[in-house]
């Protein structure tokens, strides 16, 4: 202290000397970390564009060729892909509007009639969601597609059928284009049918697939379910294209019972032949009569209650050449 008293000059100096040394020193460290944090972007930017240059897929006229070709390949195989889909699918033939109605009525006998046989409850305004046309004709346009929807309609139910379904209790479509234009009378009739849920709706690939939608209420079990599940998607069962857009699952009661109106089985009377055997003078084993019930299951046993919305899709003639006019193949 007394040397700084001394040589107030000397101290002042060498104070600024310092401070400008530690702010150098500080300015000199930040510079060094941005060159640091720049070079190491700069490389990895470098070491990306490298990459990129020596990658397949590299803005060169090879692989710009290669890649045409490719998408051309790709296609080609979509086309044909959609020209299989039009030999799978069921062909429309043609009808006359009285012939359709006629076809409808037999199939809702037909249908009545097997289902019956096989305990499948419909219900009792049942045709196939083909209310209107039970008492009036369809217009000539659209009596050959409404055919083949109704064709549709009959495999559904045969699949209900064979999967063990134990009532339908509601059945609906949506109305197909043509349809549309129908008189105020009809269209308000086949409102009461289809609810706006199901109402036709337009699809992006419209040019190549129509879509149909059916909405069903079912009751039935869980085994029955799976089957129909898995039975909807394939082509032995159901030759029609469908998918499964919804499904909703309740079961049939939703409060378990109470307790008065569980019924426990009653022991069987005596002189029934169910109580023990008397004593036998015979050497003959005869096994115990069973126990008596203490326990019965009072949950678990209801059905369920489904409802399904299904698209029935229909590919249309473009679909086997959908393709051809994509940008995507560079023409």
């Amino acid at each position: 202290m007394d040397w700084i008293r001394e040589n107030k000059s000397l101290a002042a100096i060498l104070g600024v000397i310092i401070v400008g040394a530690l702010v150098l020193g500080y300015l000199l460290f930040g510079a060094w970390s941005s060159y640091s944090e720049a070079k190491e972007s700069y490389l990895a930017m470098g070491n990306q564009v490298a990459t990129m240059k020596s990658a397949a897929l590299a803005p060169n006229k090879d692989n710009l060729q290669a890649k045409r070709a490719l998408v051309e390949e790709y296609a080609s195989n979509v086309n044909k892909l959609g020209g299989a889909l039009l030999i799978l699918q069921p062909p429309v033939v043609p009808i006359k509007d009285i012939e359709f109605q006629t076809k409808l009525k037999a199939k809702i006998a037909e249908v009545r009639k097997s289902a019956a046989a096989s305990k499948l409850v419909l219900p009792a305004e049942f045709a196939f969601g083909f209310d209107d046309y039970t008492s009036s004709l369809p217009k000539a346009e659209v009596a050959a597609e409404l055919s083949s929807y109704l064709d549709a309609m009959v495999e559904l139910v045969k699949l209900f059928m064979l999967c063990g379904v134990q009532s339908v209790d509601v059945i609906e479509r949506s109305k197909l284009a043509l349809e549309q234009s129908s008189s105020p009378s009809a269209t308000n009739a086949q409102s009461r049918n289809v609810r706006p849920g199901v109402q036709q709706q337009p699809m992006a690939g419209s040019a190549m697939l129509e879509k149909r939608q059916i909405s069903v209420i079912l009751t039935l079990d869980q085994g029955p379910l799976q089957m129909l599940v898995s039975r909807l998607a394939n082509p032995s069962d159901m030759p029609f294209f469908t998918n499964l857009r919804l499904l909703r699952v309740e079961n049939q009661m939703q409060e378990g019972p109470i307790r008065s109106d569980v019924r426990v089985p009653e022991a069987a009377p005596p002189g029934t032949g169910a109580e023990a055997p008397a004593p036998s003078s015979t050497d003959e084993i005869k096994p115990p009569p069973p126990a008596p019930v203490d326990s019965i299951p009072v949950i678990g046993q209801e059905r369920l209650k489904v409802r399904m919305e299904i698209d029935l899709l229909k590919f249309l003639d473009a679909a086997k050449g959908v393709a051809v006019q994509s940008p995507a193949t560079g023409r």
